[in-house]
């Protein structure tokens, strides 16, 4: 059984009180007593329980993030950049995944509330500010990283979606291509302004633009698109696909090319986010790359922000610009 703060008193021959002085206000402690003290610890090799310490305060060391789908290769490198900043600073994090799922995004914020945690990081599917906003007037301030309505506490890291899929249509319409399907979900506002930004740029081109549901942005997702268009005659397929994120493009591409179909010279693809996948397989795929890891980053830097200053109202931030990065995708070979 782990040693005990009673322990470590017993055997250093002082109250409790001492050993918990000794492990968070040594200033107090005379040399003697904080000696014996750490020596009993030593030969005790207890380990303090941080957490109960933190919630006999009244609060943790801790922040929580809170993702929309773990297991997507975008959000590992968002969850990396705020782990880094939250270990520079000394906080521990907290990580949990909605899933897509309302209820289970309810669920998530309501656990870290219930934990204490002193500041949250989210990537929603739905409106939550209302209630990081309640969240806020408890002393638990947020981030949330994609667009929000204007808040007075609750604070927001935006990318251009909207100019991503601006650029992926322009570099489409520019290569001569006037048949362009694109692949997302309705659910996740992102991807709907990822296909706002495509009409954008084809609007008086000649060029249309067709959407086709996914139920994820999983590879999966993009193999059940690439089977439905390899079952058309290739008069009627689109001549080009911009797919929400670069897994569903991978997965298109996957299928396009065990049926023989030539990718670019029939279709050409550009995905989003310029995962590691992207460069890595037989046709590297063109993206608009979104720096995962910097938004990350500088989402973290924003709570740590508002947590040292909490009067202080939520910082303006300038989007994160998209990049087009182009590869045999769309450029050929």
């Amino acid at each position: 059984m782990p040693a005990s703060v009673k322990d470590v008193a017993a055997l250093a021959g002082v109250s409790s009180s001492t050993v918990s002085n000794y492990l968070n206000h040594p200033h107090v402690l005379g040399a003697s007593s904080r000696e014996r003290v750490r020596a009993a610890i030593a030969e005790l090799g207890y380990v303090p329980n941080e957490s109960a310490r933190q919630l006999r305060a009244g609060a943790s060391k801790a922040l929580a993030l809170i993702l929309l789908d773990a297991w997507l290769p975008y959000f590992h490198e968002l969850s990396r950049g705020v782990e880094d900043v939250a270990r520079e600073g000394g906080w521990s994090l907290f990580f949990s995944n909605s899933n897509r799922d309302r209820a289970q995004e309810r669920r998530n914020l309501d656990m870290f509330e219930a934990h204490r945690v002193q500041g949250i990081i989210i990537y929603p599917l739905d409106d939550v500010v209302p209630r990081l906003e309640t969240l806020a007037e408890r002393g638990i301030r947020s981030v949330v990283v994609g667009p929000i309505r204007p808040s007075r506490s609750v604070a927001s890291v935006l990318f251009d979606d909207t100019g991503g899929g601006r650029l992926a249509g322009e570099h489409l319409v520019d290569l001569g291509r006037r048949r362009i399907l694109f692949l997302g979900t309705p659910t996740v506002s992102q991807s709907n302004d990822r296909l706002a930004g495509l009409r954008e740029a084809v609007a008086g081109t000649g060029a249309t633009v067709e959407v086709q549901e996914v139920a994820h942005l999983m590879t999966d997702d993009g193999m059940e698109a690439g089977e439905r268009l390899v079952a058309l005659p290739p008069d009627e397929r689109p001549d080009a696909i911009f797919a929400a994120n670069d897994m569903v493009a991978l997965g298109v591409l996957t299928v396009l090319l065990r049926h023989g179909v030539r990718v670019p010279e029939d279709i050409a693809i550009v995905g989003f986010d310029d995962v590691d996948q992207a460069h890595q397989g037989v046709v590297p795929l063109t993206s608009i790359r979104q720096p995962g890891y910097e938004i990350g980053r500088a989402a973290g830097a924003v709570l740590l922000q508002q947590l040292a200053d909490p009067t202080a109202p939520p910082p303006a931030m300038t989007p994160f610009a998209a990049e087009l990065v182009v590869r045999e995708s769309t450029a050929g070979r």
